[in-house]
């Protein structure tokens, strides 16, 4: 691959320099390469208001995969379009048995619109879009639809939950884990980024050899597996370098623009 159609990269640890900011670098390079045709995609457990949350980058986007691919998103319109979900009945059934084997866990709900989550969230993530209530049954009653369930633990690692709840009766539903961030994701059965990015680029056309896709954790595991060529962050989670073509440079080192430079030159972009 020399030029892609596509680059569809994650936002945070990734694209994103540390604290969640573009780089000057990044953004240059994006431009770039959609001022030679090629569309920008980010690829991201945010909702969507978490990608509006950064208007230096939604000017260089064409699209946004959100919720771990659950959601379809026109960034900055307010356009989502839910491409999988989880019925609330059977996610409070999960929700009990994941409950039974992490007895810390806290949970929330992303809707599509906004997130409803235990009161124990509020000092994690401040007030921003979240609806906070105060248990979980709480949760599940006030959210008409999910397109995500969030699980937290404080005191554990995501990698310790994940283990915590293997051979729980999960009803099919797509996990992911934060390696040492205490949290796990679900999403409703076969969604996940790979999911998510190909519906995209199904739509327009776009085959997996035709897209080049960046990542650093677990949950970028399907995406990075499923694009023609993918690059692994110099600090990714294992499986992410597991899954990936090629690896580059940290998000702190703009990696993801590095790549971009030397493909828009026409340079191999071995791995950094």
């Amino acid at each position: 691959m020399l030029k892609p159609l596509v680059i569809a990269s994650d936002l945070d640890g990734t694209l994103l320099a540390p604290g969640g900011t573009l780089s000057e670098r990044t953004r240059d390079a994006l431009a770039a390469a959609r001022a030679e045709g090629v569309s920008v995609v980010a690829v991201t457990a945010r909702t969507p208001y978490g990608v509006d949350m950064l208007p230096d980058l939604i000017p260089l986007l064409d699209g946004a995969i959100c919720a771990n691919g659950a959601i379809d998103y026109v960034p900055g319109t307010g356009s989502v379009r839910v491409l999988r979900s989880i019925r609330i009945g059977p996610g409070r059934r999960v929700a009990a048995a994941i409950a039974k084997r992490l007895p810390d866990a806290v949970f929330a709900v992303e809707t599509g619109t906004g997130i409803v989550g235990e009161e124990a969230y509020r000092p994690l993530v401040g007030a921003s879009n979240w609806d906070f209530v105060p248990d979980v049954d709480a949760v599940f009653k006030r959210a008409k639809r999910a397109v995500k369930i969030k699980v937290y633990c404080a005191e554990r690692t995501g990698e310790e939950m994940a283990a915590a709840v293997e051979g729980a009766e999960l009803g099919g539903l797509s996990m992911c884990h934060w390696g040492d961030f205490g949290m796990l994701d679900f999403n409703a059965r076969g969604a996940d980024k790979a999911f998510g990015l190909a519906s995209w680029c199904k739509e327009r056309r776009v085959g997996p050899d035709e897209v080049i896709a960046f990542g650093d954790m677990p949950n970028d595991v399907p995406m990075l597996a499923w694009a023609g060529r993918s690059y692994a962050m110099g600090d990714a989670h294992p499986e992410a370098v597991e899954a990936a073509t090629d690896r580059t440079a940290t998000n702190a080192e703009d990696g993801v623009a590095q790549v971009i430079e030397a493909l828009l030159a026409g340079e191999a972009a071995n791995a950094a």
